[in-house]
């Protein structure tokens, strides 16, 4: 009876911290969230190109403060979840939309607006120069790069476990506030070297340039790959899970299609993996007024699910009657 009982306790444990489970549509919100981060849009680039001009700034001007500023702005969580999450989901196009973006955001945007903004000042105004803040990050010594992979590790596992040490608040307004706060952390390693390489190609220093890109480089990988990516995957988020909450409301919704007097236009299919093999599914379906719907629909539907994905689950199903009237 005890050894029975600490198997349990074991296989709770094990569940509760190597896997993600009783949080609704958790994986496919992931993929949404990830999808999102890959797209490059016009505000994107215009929001690097702020950051980039105050990193610029700031680096020239050896003020701390403004650099920082620039950090508070950059959007540079996006792309990097992007990468991670389609890394773990094994979805190439998500996973090189990150990164391209994410190249996009801090070479093309960061780099070549801090060389050209460089170039200008030292052509029209004098006393623009190489600072202490621009050597940090162009010479970095044994003891910089291990604490700037320390930090780029850091962030992005922060970044991770937002998202899975609680995962309920990832679609609520405090969960949008970490990943600002995180946003942020993650621009301190992003931002500065990224505009420190185009700086040191307007003061014609290669060394300074190639440098800077090296901790770039190495930055990147401590977040995407150290941080963001181990975390995630030690928390057990997996693409069979994210196959089965796609194949569970699928089955939900090929079993509605199979009643005609339903309407499945505005209707909603939630999945909660309760664990590899158990789930919850509710539904919310609008019906004609006056409509009967069998009392065993919901067995129905659970019985559909289970041939088709062998999970168990239980289902529940809010039935709205509606009317319509157009005079279109």
């Amino acid at each position: 009876m005890l050894r029975d009982r600490l198997h349990q306790v074991q296989r709770r444990l094990r569940r509760r911290w190597f896997g993600i489970w009783e949080t609704e549509d958790y994986f496919t919100r992931l993929e949404q969230m990830a999808r999102v981060g890959a797209e490059v849009t016009f505000g994107y680039v215009l929001i690097a190109l702020a950051s980039a001009v105050l990193a610029t700034a700031g680096l020239l001007l050896n003020s701390p403060a403004v650099i920082i500023g620039s950090m508070c702005i950059a959007p540079f969580l996006g792309p990097s979840r992007a990468i991670c999450i389609g890394g773990l989901f094994r979805d190439r196009s998500i996973f090189f939309g990150g990164l391209v973006k994410q190249l996009l955001g801090l070479l093309i945007v960061g780099s070549g607006t801090a060389y050209l903004l460089t170039a200008l000042l030292r052509a029209g105004v004098p006393g623009i120069g190489i600072t202490p803040e621009i050597l940090l990050r162009a010479m970095p010594a044994a003891r910089e790069v291990v604490l700037g992979v320390l930090i780029a590790g850091t962030a992005g596992a922060a970044a991770s476990l937002a998202l899975s040490a609680e995962p309920s608040v990832i679609q609520t307004p405090w969960g949008q506030i970490i990943d600002t706060v995180i946003g942020a952390e993650i621009a301190i390693s992003l931002m500065p070297p990224a505009a420190v390489a185009g700086i040191g190609l307007a003061f014609g220093r290669p060394d300074i340039s190639r440098n800077a890109f090296l901790l770039l480089v190495v930055n990147v990988l401590g977040l995407d790959i150290i941080g963001s990516t181990l975390v995630l995957a030690v928390r057990g988020v997996r693409p069979q899970h994210l196959r089965l909450e796609k194949a569970i409301r699928q089955a939900a919704e090929s079993a509605l299609t199979s009643f005609a007097t339903l309407r499945l236009v505005g209707s909603a299919i939630h999945v909660t993996l309760l664990s590899p093999a158990l789930a919850k599914v509710h539904i919310t379906v609008r019906t004609d007024v006056g409509v009967t719907v069998p009392d065993s629909l919901a067995q129905i539907i659970a019985a559909q699910i289970h041939d088709k994905t062998g999970c168990r689950s239980e289902v529940s199903i809010d039935l709205i009657p509606c009317q319509t009237y157009s005079t279109l």
